[in-house]
């Protein structure tokens, strides 16, 4: 009886893995879209805060998971289609880009993974040609994906701690700045707060 109910669940899982993978990616990005706002409300609640920093960290690794099943699976129109929509999703919903400062020295490692999801949804792409049909829809969403996660990298990098002081530089000399708030255990916060003119 046990092996019938193994072979049966790696039959299913050989048939859906790569769909419920992308369904499932699907509503974890819908999920960010809608609840990651809240973790900017004071006094959030610890479960909607859990929620929402499970589902950032689960985005990311359900598109580049998913990203590398396609590698494996049959040459299809269709996969080739969603493996740049998976791109979109690795470059995150407009309401998140990280969970909090510090993740935004991660930079680097974020770069590394562009580069590499870049390369392997390319490849997913040159394996459906020239029998796809569907190339032209598929190439504008491979562009649309570079950039949506290219614009995420740069966003990583200019709100890392090394960066953050020079971009003070792009504010006109009128506006004025607030203090960074003290409360922030970030030691560089302090030196940057010292750096902006208040007066």
């Amino acid at each position: 009886m046990l092996p019938f109910i193994a072979e049966h669940v790696e039959k299913l899982w050989d048939t859906w893995n790569i769909r419920g993978l992308i369904i499932l990616s699907l509503l974890v990005q819908s999920f960010l879209i809608l609840f990651a706002p809240l973790r900017r409300q004071r006094g959030g609640q610890w479960v909607v805060m859990i929620s929402i920093w499970s589902a950032y960290l689960l985005a990311d690794w359900l598109a580049t998971f998913t990203i590398g099943l396609m590698l494996r699976a049959e040459r299809s129109d269709i996969l080739a289609l969603w493996a740049p929509f998976l791109l979109l999703h690795l470059g995150g919903p407009d309401t998140i880009t990280s969970f909090s400062l510090g993740d935004n020295d991660f930079w680097i490692r974020h770069l590394i993974g562009l580069m590499l999801q870049v390369n392997s949804t390319v490849y997913v792409f040159f394996q459906s040609l020239p029998q796809n049909k569907l190339w032209l829809p598929t190439f504008l969403l491979l562009i649309a994906g570079i950039i949506k996660y290219a614009e995420r990298n740069c966003a990583f990098y200019l709100a890392s701690f090394d960066h953050f002081g020079n971009n003070w530089a792009f504010f006109p000399a009128n506006i004025k700045i607030p203090l960074i708030p003290t409360q922030f255990s970030y030691p560089n916060l302090y030196r940057l707060s010292g750096e902006v003119d208040n007066s």
